[in-house]
């Protein structure tokens, strides 16, 4: 991801180091938060979706967890959306780009066989990753003094996801023990990093 990019923006490229965070404007939070109710909302339904297909019992629990964690922390983004009315504040809540909103709709998809692998590897080390780095360049730029409730929630949806994604990167490598496995979770984490590489679709930052 760019020093800016909030979840599905491509990652800088390599040959140095980034430059300095700018701290974010005004309407650069608004934005950035509405992009955050929309992706935990989603992946809510999505995780929710996978938990209810899969036949591996621990997996079942781990995935329902997370989604019941998304659902609220998409409640704590939405406290920070603006109260004010006027067409500046529509259409906040909205996908960063459409090569997000594919990836989260590929991520829910299953087999009429499903299994957990391909789930768990969408949901953590696709989708969670995406989300984490996201949350970690928003803490970078934002002020701890105009934004201070906002950065504490940010503090707290991050941690959460990380212990998240620390249990379903665990599960998902005990069952990682054929080859055949592997391959299974490494062609689904690619087509869902392809279609993340998809050009933004103008939901993003300006």
């Amino acid at each position: 991801m760019s020093a800016d990019a909030h979840p599905g923006e491509a990652a800088p490229p390599a040959g140095g180091p980034p430059p300095p965070p700018e701290p974010l404007s005004a309407r650069q939070t608004e934005r950035r938060v509405g992009h955050y109710v929309w992706l935990e909302r989603r992946r809510f339904e999505v995780l929710g979706r996978l938990a209810a297909s899969v036949a591996e019992p621990e997996a079942k629990v781990l995935l329902a967890t997370s989604a019941r964690h998304h659902a609220w922390h998409a409640s704590l983004w939405e406290a920070h959306l603006p109260r004010r009315s006027g067409p500046g504040t529509t259409g906040l809540v909205a996908p960063g780009d459409a090569g997000l909103a594919a990836c989260l709709e590929a991520a829910g998809e299953h087999d009429a066989e499903p299994s957990a692998i391909e789930g768990l590897a969408g949901a953590y080390r696709v989708v969670a990753t995406r989300a984490i780095s996201a949350y970690g360049r928003h803490l970078e730029r934002a002020s701890t003094v105009s934004d201070a409730a906002l950065v504490r929630t940010c503090r707290l949806v991050l941690g959460d996801q990380l212990d998240d994604w620390r249990h379903g990167e665990a599960l998902l490598q005990s069952l990682l023990t054929t080859a055949a496995a592997v391959d299974r979770a490494a062609a689904h984490q690619a087509r869902l990093e392809h279609l993340l590489a998809r050009p933004a679709s103008g939901a993003g930052e300006e």
